[in-house]
């Protein structure tokens, strides 16, 4: 039976992409929780439809004590005081100001739920890790659920320090992405996240077309 040059090429590419893709993992863990009540004053001046930092308009809660029950910075720019997000503000979203203010009642007690979640990016074939922090920071308000999240690199580690934490041996798990994008439900973009992985994937992506290119010209080369 006779291989095509194209299948063989990119059978080729396919392999190569899928190892590149094995060698490294994200691991996840939750290393601590903690559930506050605090007093919310829910006024125009703390509940607004802001787009500092995000790509539209969200509906957006000024919270100040969240800077005591917190170990990163929540404060969006200019914002004045650490914050938390819902959905897009209208006409283009379904949630406004209005849903939270009640000129009548402007204060209101919440359960801050707070969660710190360590990850490390694994790469087997270099034996390196390197871990972040990233904090997520959950309530909700009047019926409506807000949350808002942090990252923050914590550096490298030894590579045998990671697996051993993770109870694995010199044998690699399989890897697993599951939980590299957390969904907000507030449309953040997490800094130092996607930027990252864009330029894993990117990297990859590149050197399988790089690989194609040369196979497909050898390979006619060789049939002329």
């Amino acid at each position: 039976m006779r291989i095509s040059t194209y299948t063989l090429a990119a059978s080729l590419v396919l392999g190569l992409a899928s190892s590149a893709g094995a060698a490294v993992e994200t691991r996840e863990e939750l290393v601590h929780q903690t559930t506050t009540s605090v007093d919310l004053l829910l006024t125009p001046e703390t509940v607004i439809c802001s787009h500092a930092d995000y790509s539209a308009n969200f509906l957006k809660v000024l919270i100040p004590e969240l800077a005591s029950i917190t170990l990163l910075d929540h404060q969006n720019r200019d914002a004045g005081a650490p914050c938390v997000a819902a959905g897009e503000c209208a006409p283009f979203g379904d949630h406004a100001p209005s849903d939270i203010l009640d000129d009548a009642d402007t204060d209101e007690t919440v359960d801050i739920t707070v969660r710190e979640t360590r990850v490390d990016e694994i790469d087997h074939d270099a034996q390196t890790c390197t871990t972040s922090l990233r904090e997520r920071v959950d309530l909700t308000i009047r019926g409506v659920p807000f949350a808002h999240e942090r990252f923050a690199s914590l550096g490298s580690r030894p590579y045998g320090d990671c697996v051993a934490i993770a109870g694995g041996d010199d044998t690699p798990p399989p890897s697993d992405d599951s939980g590299k994008a957390d969904d907000l439900g507030a449309g953040e973009e997490a800094p130092g996240s996607a930027g990252c992985a864009a330029a894993g994937s990117g990297g990859s992506s590149a050197l399988a077309l790089l690989v194609l290119g040369m196979t497909v010209t050898a390979l006619r080369r060789r049939r002329r």
